[in-house]
């Protein structure tokens, strides 16, 4: 098929040069390496090895930028990891409109940082979604998924890592039922959910969680992402590594308690928790120190995190 390619990223370079062995990119659409602060510049880089003309645009909202894509006249737009809400003037344009690779299994999880959220909620599966893109966001028909369980110790970055494998098989079977005249199934309104970008405010511990929680929060904002994070005298302090210890801690939330199991154990939760209080910090970073070992960071018990 003749296809315009929207993406930025690891995972929209990933996609991108999955495809182009089996149809005809026109173009690539990507945003500019440092869009939003981002500094990606993966799609760039993969188009230029595979001699593909690039243009960038932060919104695809130029009209010039219309015009070209009609001169082009694609069959398809397949957009992975672009940044932005396309305009549905551009998703008219192909003859095929335009599909979308998302990483969650819509409808749940629609938006922003699913595969953080999944992992914050304590789901145990999470996957990829293709769907025809619509005016809404993550709305459209539905053409393939592909699913990937999410382990009790899991981070967000080793799930990622394992849909990134996922990525190229599941766009190229819809790329496939499109061939086909494939118009998708319709999504459920049972079971929808949209969730907003995670920012630094969106990550911070409140002791008063249960350990799950707080253990959730931490493996879902692992690196690359934004961490968890509390405060220790004042200064923000990043909690890179956590886990349950094996009995519950009760007390003050937010109390240094002890040294345990290779790491520092803090107080958290509430009476009616039970068992599910206390958190052992295996790894933290300050704003501008190296990570380092909880039990080398804090040289006395008692202090409290906020």
């Amino acid at each position: 098929m003749k296809i315009v390619f929207f993406g930025y990223g690891q995972l929209g370079a990933t996609v991108l040069r999955g495809i182009a062995p089996h149809h005809e990119v026109l173009l690539v659409l990507t945003h500019r390496a440092d869009f939003s602060g981002l500094g990606e510049p993966d799609v760039e880089e993969a188009a230029a090895e595979l001699g593909l003309p690039v243009r960038y645009s932060a919104g695809a909202r130029e009209p010039e930028l219309h015009d070209h894509l009609r001169r082009l006249a694609p069959e398809l737009i397949v957009s992975t990891n672009w940044r932005t809400q396309v305009p549905m003037d551009v998703l008219r344009i192909p003859e095929h409109g335009a599909i979308n690779t998302h990483d969650a299994l819509l409808p749940a999880y629609a938006g922003f940082g699913a595969v953080n959220w999944a992992i914050r909620n304590g789901e145990e599966e999470t996957g990829l979604t293709v769907h025809y893109m619509a005016e809404t966001l993550d709305t459209g028909p539905v053409l393939a998924r592909a699913r990937v369980k999410i382990g009790p110790q899991d981070t967000a970055d080793y799930v990622l890592r394992r849909l990134l494998d996922e990525y190229v098989p599941v766009t190229l079977e819809a790329l496939e039922r499109v061939a086909a005249g494939d118009l998708g199934e319709p999504q459920q309104t049972v079971g929808a959910s949209f969730y907003h970008r995670i920012g630094a405010a969106d990550t911070r511990i409140d002791w008063s969680d249960s350990a799950t929680t707080i253990c959730n929060l931490v493996r879902g904002q692992s690196d690359p992402f934004v961490n968890a994070w509390t405060t220790h005298r004042g200064l923000r302090l990043w909690v890179k590594a956590a886990v349950r210890p094996t009995r519950a801690y009760g007390g003050t939330p937010g109390r240094v308690v002890k040294a345990e199991d290779g790491g520092v154990v803090v107080a958290c939760g509430r009476p009616a928790d039970g068992f599910d209080r206390g958190v052992i910090l295996l790894q933290v970073a300050t704003e501008t120190g190296p990570p380092v070992r909880a039990v080398d960071y804090f040289g006395t018990v008692g202090d409290y995190l906020h």
